[in-house]
């Protein structure tokens, strides 16, 4: 019960367990749970779809092969983009248009590339939903054959898209981030600097000045820890050494992740974010760009900022609602707000950081004037807007416990958008810097009782062109005070489902938490930035910061209402707290 650890299920035979003296065990009988939603499923080998090839990847284009075999190419061919790939990616996590099926993936772009073991087919792939509308994907491709590689046609599992045939070889077409061979060699390239021509482009592999240095000279050699199902990202790690994160939904322009890193790497050499040792970009022939994977330092760690505050939470109702036995001690935050402030000073660091003068002016920092607030106030203005009329109708199919708070917000309305027409008259001083863009508990990682600040792709739903914008960055300082009140109310709905009846006890000692992580977190951050003129004092930058955390509980509103109607309670809260006068 107090780790919330899962057990074995409970069978026929005995059930053993070793207890040393005056030791116990505490559990909660329930019924098995199923499987999490969003599971990549892997249907019986026999089920999926057979290729017929007759030449290797030549079997796939027309050019490629002799005239009176072009209508078998084509055939082939088709059965690839109409059948086989569209079922194998409308059942990834990384597929982002969810809500509707895939009619056809074409490959928009391809090159074989060969190493001294394997050879691969890398591709972009266009893929076209039932509404007509298109994606592009990174689907790189591996054939494996049983008579030569049994064990990696079986390791291949999920990742497989097709029986395969050629001749008198049977095997099976796979997405090639399950070929660790593809992998190592794909860092390899990095390593090297290569350049290779596609049908329609090129793929450029770039290396930062850190690669020897975090890679090393043996890839070859790196045991490779292949991915379980995952996001919009798959992850694959070589040894203790390094990571590659393949980047599967495409879009236009250079990924934040990939330039940000390469600047902290590179450039001023920020010591709280984990190297990049290079990345793979496409280049077309027109001259567009995308980021189709990265390489980074692998860094060990004790887990994520979010992990780490939801087990402590975990631990603090616990005893917080034995009211039995005294108030909690006025100490036992004082170890989780020490970290709180060194994540905020790490957070001002990573903004001085990117406030130095380096002659680029893509990150060099550029004045903030009363133009931006009133263009800020403006924009999250109009999306309040916007996001109560969303909520207003669709009142009715929220959870029925949290209608009545809808119904103050959307009663509260006008006084939401006079609070946010109020900061168009803040003070316009201090600097527009580049910024994580995306920053919450889930960002850092707990290294040795400090942080790694990772993931710098900025929000999701945004172009490339916007997440490379400039901004204040007190957006990222709003980012981590809504996280602390999400992981707050995360950890307080999970336990009161389990004790409704310490509610009331815990509620309030959860909210002082709140209140000292977020006074520890902005002094940590108010003494570096401060210091290195990226705002004003504490007092004087209150102001626009409300600004940030209203468009934060704002667009986070608007994503559970779109997404996960159970968790808009949270982002509700968070806006009638501030409008009615709590924190």
């Amino acid at each position: 019960m107090i780790g919330r650890t899962a057990f074995p299920p409970i069978g026929d035979l005995p059930y053993l367990l070793t207890l040393s003296g005056h030791d116990f065990l505490w559990f909660r009988l329930a019924p098995a749970e199923k499987a999490p939603t969003g599971r990549e499923e892997l249907l019986p080998r026999e089920e999926l779809p057979v290729l017929v090839l007759f030449d290797g990847w030549a079997s796939l284009f027309r050019d490629r092969v002799v005239p009176w075999r072009i209508a078998m190419s084509e055939k082939v061919r088709n059965q690839l983009e109409t059948d086989a790939l569209p079922a194998f990616v409308a059942g990834r996590r990384w597929y982002a248009a969810k809500s509707e099926a895939v009619r056809r993936v074409e490959l928009a772009d391809y090159v074989e590339w060969k190493s001294r073991e394997r050879s691969w087919l890398v591709t972009l792939a266009r893929v076209e939903g039932t509404s007509g509308a298109t994606q592009t994907y990174f689907l790189p491709l591996t054939l494996a054959w049983e008579d030569v590689d049994e064990t990696m046609v079986n390791a291949l599992g999920s990742f497989t898209i097709a029986r395969a045939r050629q001749q008198a070889q049977a095997g099976v077409l796979a997405d090639a981030f399950g070929d660790e061979t593809f992998v190592r060699a794909l860092v390899a390239a990095v390593g090297e600097g290569v350049q290779v021509k596609s049908a329609r482009g090129s793929l450029q592999f770039k290396p930062t000045s850190a690669f020897a240095r975090l890679v090393g000279s043996d890839v070859a050699t790196l045991p490779a820890t292949m991915p379980g199902a995952q996001s919009s990202n798959t992850i694959v790690s070589l040894g203790d050494r390094v990571f590659v994160k393949g980047y599967r939904r495409l879009q236009a322009g250079v990924n934040p992740e990939v330039e940000i890193g390469r600047y902290l790497t590179d450039v001023v050499q920020f010591a709280h974010c984990v190297p990049v040792a290079g990345s793979v970009e496409y280049l077309a022939e027109d001259g567009r760009t995308a980021t189709l994977a990265l390489i980074q330092q692998y860094v060990f760690n004790q887990g994520s900022g979010w992990d780490f505050t939801l087990n402590h939470l975990d631990r603090f109702f616990e005893d917080a609602s034995r009211g039995a036995r005294g108030a909690p001690a006025p100490d036992v935050h004082d170890g989780y707000t020490a970290l709180a402030r060194t994540l905020g000073m790490r957070t001002g660091e990573l903004h001085a950081a990117f406030a130095r003068n380096t002659g680029d002016p893509a990150f060099d920092p550029v004045p903030l004037g009363t133009a931006d607030i009133g263009a800020w106030t403006e924009r999250v203005r109009a999306e309040a807007m916007a996001v109560l009329d969303r909520l207003r109708r669709r009142r009715d199919a929220l959870p029925e416990s949290i209608r009545d708070d809808v119904d103050r917000l959307i009663a509260l309305r006008d006084d939401l958008l006079a609070r946010i027409a109020a900061h168009a008259k803040d003070r316009g001083d201090g600097v527009k810097t580049r910024l994580h863009g995306d920053y919450h508990l889930g960002q850092v990682l707990l290294v040795h009782n400090d942080f790694m600040i990772i993931d710098f792709e900025g929000e999701p739903s945004r172009t490339m062109e916007e997440r490379a914008q400039k901004h204040s960055p007190l957006k990222d300082v709003a980012g981590m005070l809504r996280s602390f009140d999400y992981a707050m109310h995360t950890a307080l709905f999970k336990f009161v489902s389990e004790r409704p009846d310490a509610r009331e006890a815990v509620e309030s000692a959860g909210l002082q938490w709140q209140a000292r992580a977020a006074d520890a977190f902005l002094d940590g951050y108010d003494e570096v930035a401060h210091a290195n003129g990226l705002t004003s004092a504490r007092a004087e930058m209150k102001g626009l910061l409300e600004l940030f955390v209203l468009e934060k509980a704002v667009y986070e509103l608007k994503y559970e209402v779109d997404n996960r109607p159970d968790w808009v309670r949270i982002p509700l809260i968070g806006l009638l707290n501030i409008l009615e006068g709590g924190r």
